[in-house]
C-alpha cells in the first residue's frame, strides 16, 4: 500500500484522451442513463418537465458514475484488490498508463463536477436537493474507499440499488416535480434491480479474484451458483415488480409494454444460469447493460405513450 506522498512522488504523464475514456469505462455508464430517464418520464406523466433541468440532472449522474469508476479503480489498486491481469480494472496504473494520482485526480475532478450541477440544481429546485447529492457522493466514494468499503464488504449490491435505483429515479422525478411520490420508488425498483444486476455480474465473473483477495462480494459469501441464480432473479424480478406495481395502480397500464424486452432477459439468464466458463459471465456483463438501457427506455416511452393516450 502506498501513502499519500508516494503517489504525489510520481512522474506524471499527460494522459491520451482514449486512456480517460477507458477508464471511465464506459459500457457501465448506462446504469446513470436509464434511472434519468424513468424518474423524468414519469414526471412528464404527471404533467411537469423541464429540459434543462432534465440535462442538470442526466450530466450530473453521469459524472457522478464516471468518478465512481475512477475511484474503483484507485481504490481497489491501492487495497491491493486487483493486480495486472483483473479483468475487472482497466489496469491501467499497472501497465503504466496513468499515475495512481492521476486516476484519483480524475475521480475528484469528475466528482467536483457533480457537485457544481448539483448546485444549480439547488438554486433551481431548493435546498432539499443537497441531501439527494450529499448521499449520492458518499455512496459512490465509499463504495471503494476506507473506512466502509461496501464493495469489500458483500453491500455494493444493496447500496448500488438505493444510489442507482431509488436516488437516481426518484431523484430525477424529485428534480421536476418537487414532491414524494410512491408511484416514483415504484418506477425505481425495477430500475434498480436490474442495475444491481450489472454489478452481480461483474462480481460473478471476478469470483476466483475477490476470492483470492477476501473481498466478500455475495458470490464469494455464498458460492458462485448463488451469484447465478441471484442474477436470474434480479432480472426476472424487475418485470414482475413492473406488473404488481400496475396491479395497484402506482404506474400506467402502458408500463407492461416492458414485456416486449423480456426475450432478451430471457436469453441472458439462460445464457448465465448454467454457464461454467468465464467467457459467458464477461458477455453477461455487457448484456446486462444494454437490457438495463433498452429495459429503461421502453419504460420510459411507455410511461410517455400513457400521456398521450391521458
Amino acid at each position: 500500500m502506498r501513502d499519500a506522498h508516494t503517489i504525489a512522488g510520481e512522474k506524471a504523464r499527460p494522459v491520451a484522451w482514449q486512456t480517460w475514456v477507458k477508464t471511465s469505462r464506459p459500457f457501465t455508464l448506462t446504469a446513470a442513463v436509464s434511472p434519468v430517464l424513468v424518474g423524468t418520464a414519469l414526471a412528464g406523466y404527471e404533467g411537469t418537465f423541464h429540459l434543462w433541468t432534465f440535462l442538470a440532472t442526466l450530466f450530473s449522474c453521469l459524472f457522478l458514475q464516471i468518478g465512481t469508476n475512477y475511484f474503483n479503480e484507485y481504490f481497489d489498486h491501492r487495497y491491493g484488490l486487483d493486480h495486472a491481469g483483473s479483468l475487472g480494472a482497466m489496469t491501467v496504473i499497472f501497465k503504466q498508463e496513468m499515475t495512481a494520482g492521476q486516476v484519483l485526480g480524475g475521480g475528484i475532478f469528475c466528482f467536483v463536477i457533480a457537485a457544481l450541477l448539483g448546485i444549480v440544481l439547488i438554486f433551481v429546485v431548493g435546498p432539499e436537493i443537497i441531501l439527494f447529492g450529499v448521499a449520492g457522493i458518499l455512496i459512490a466514494y465509499f463504495y471503494s474507499a476506507k473506512p466502509f468499503k461496501f464493495s469489500s464488504r458483500g453491500l455494493g449490491d444493496i447500496m448500488v440499488f438505493l444510489a442507482m435505483g431509488v436516488l437516481m429515479t426518484w431523484g430525477s422525478y424529485y428534480v421536476q416535480i418537487q414532491q414524494w411520490s410512491w408511484s416514483a420508488f415504484a418506477a425505481s425498483v425495477p430500475v434498480g434491480f436490474l442495475v444491481t444486476s450489472i454489478l452481480n455480474m461483474n462480481n460473478v465473473r471476478d469470483y476466483q479474484d475477490d476470492l483470492a483477495v477476501n473481498k466478500k462480494t455475495l458470490p464469494v459469501r455464498f458460492g458462485l451458483k448463488f451469484g447465478q441464480r441471484f442474477h436470474a432473479a434480479l432480472l426476472v424480478g424487475s418485470y414482475l415488480a413492473t406488473t404488481i406495481f400496475v396491479l395497484v395502480h402506482l404506474l400506467p397500464w402502458t408500463a407492461l409494454l416492458v414485456w416486449l424486452t423480456f426475450p432478451l432477459a430471457f436469453i441472458n439468464v439462460r445464457s448465465v444460469l448454467y454457464a461454467t466458463e468465464r467467457l459467458a459471465f464477461i458477455k453477461g456483463i455487457k448484456k446486462t447493460s444494454q437490457l438495463h438501457l433498452i429495459f429503461g427506455v421502453v419504460f420510459a416511452a411507455s410511461i410517455l405513450l400513457a400521456t398521450l393516450i391521458r
